[in-house]
């Protein structure tokens, strides 16, 4: 009788993946470990099985067709808004691999990793109200960093934002937007406080700003 050995298919066991969410790009990197560039298939299967294969246990993925691995965030690096992330990956049009100076971050842990964030000089703590100011025609009254977040904006989420970004002065607008910058430009005036009346887009108790206004805050 000839014996017949069906061999099951050799399926790789899928890793434990967990997304972390959107974060800022530094120089000369976030992840300082392994890259691979492929800016024609590249997806975040590619970019987990090239990192975990050599060890490393974060991964992410910026600019649609870029991969970098590591164990640890380098400092400076922190959480964005949702909505940086928006490139479409070059291989999978349905899923996301950062955007611009943005990275999708990706890990085997549960646990996010760590941010270390530069430190301030001189240090500051808290943020105090300074009131509701006009925007500037043309260019910005605060023209640092800047954010945008239909669904998740918040005057504590702005804030972190600008602190990690470096800025001890920001502002929320039409709800949705964020912006830093390390002083108000001398042509952004102070505005009645009426004219601030947009509830934030994360907490409809709070108000960012309005129409051309801005709800100004200062870490202090």
């Amino acid at each position: 009788m000839q014996h017949i050995l069906a061999l099951a298919a050799i399926v790789p066991a899928a890793l434990a993946q967990t997304y972390y969410g959107c974060y800022t790009e530094i120089p000369p990197r976030a992840l300082t470990g392994s890259s691979l560039i492929d800016y024609v298939t590249m997806t975040v299967a590619d970019c987990e099985t090239h990192c975990t294969g050599l060890s490393f246990n974060i991964w992410g993925l910026e600019y649609g067709g870029e991969c970098y691995c590591g164990n640890a965030l380098a400092q400076g690096s922190f959480p964005a808004f949702t909505t940086d992330c928006a490139m479409p990956c070059a291989g999978d049009a349905t899923a996301v691999c950062g955007g611009p100076n943005r990275l999708s971050l990706y890990g085997t842990s549960e646990t996010a990793p760590e941010v270390v964030p530069y430190p301030h000089d001189p240090p500051v703590s808290e943020t105090t109200y300074a009131g509701c100011w006009t925007e500037v025609q043309g260019v910005r009254a605060l023209s640092g960093a800047s954010g945008f977040s239909a669904t998740a904006m918040t005057t504590a989420g702005c804030g972190t934002y600008c602190l990690n970004s470096g800025f001890t002065w920001f502002g929320l607008e039409y709800g949705a937007e964020c912006y830093c910058g390390g002083a108000l430009s001398v042509n952004s005036t102070s505005a009645l406080e009426a004219d601030c009346n947009m509830a934030c887009s994360g907490a409809a108790a709070e108000v960012c700003g309005g129409s051309n206004r801005l709800s100004v805050y200062q870490w202090v």
